[in-house]
């Protein structure tokens, strides 16, 4: 018997087996891969759909802030005209009695213009911390999908290599067990 002849097939036979062991392994990590960009594909499409429903809400409040600030504006001349003409009635009637509560009422018009002011400039502030929100909550959703992305890169190459570690574990533990199994069965037989 040629011992070069049979070392030869064994060598090819066993080349063999881990080339085609290799070729299943990148064909899983194939798999898992495709898996894993499908899942990161789903989380994108659900950020994009909550970043445009947040766009739209708050778009619709600046909206309406922005409305009843018109509103307020359209009826403020309204309300000073009246407020003019009620101080010149009252002035005709008693200018002495009259003249605080014409004094009270520039007070209070004042307060109102300075308190429209600064609905006005809330509206403003209210309008760039939401375009500053859905800048911050891009920037996040793109550092989660890639932190995400990581974590499950890793994942996957642990727990493939806790499957490999432990599938030659129970392979090796078999073949110690049917050799123990062999030895006794055999040295019965011999004696």
């Amino acid at each position: 018997m040629d011992w070069n002849f049979i070392g030869s097939i064994f060598w090819k036979f066993s080349l063999g087996v881990l080339l085609l062991a290799l070729t299943a392994l990148a064909g899983y990590l194939c798999a898992a891969v495709g898996s894993f960009r499908n899942s990161l594909n789903s989380i994108r499409n659900t950020l994009n759909s909550v970043e445009n429903m947040v766009n739209q809400e708050i778009g619709e409040l600046i909206t309406d802030v922005d409305k009843t600030v018109k509103a307020v504006n359209e009826e403020l001349p309204q309300l000073l005209q009246n407020l003019n003409g009620l101080t010149a009635s009252l002035q005709g009637i008693s200018e002495s009695e009259i003249q605080p509560t014409v004094h009270n009422i520039q007070e209070m018009s004042g307060a109102l213009n300075q308190s429209i002011q600064q609905l006005e400039e809330l509206v403003q502030k209210v309008s760039g911390f939401s375009g500053q929100t859905i800048e911050q909550a891009t920037f996040f959703r793109n550092q989660i999908a890639v932190s995400l992305a990581d974590i499950v890169s890793l994942w996957q190459g642990i727990k493939a290599g806790w499957d490999s570690f432990a599938s030659g574990q129970s392979h090796n533990s078999k073949e110690a067990h049917n050799s123990e199994e062999d030895t006794p069965i055999s040295d019965a037989s011999n004696a």
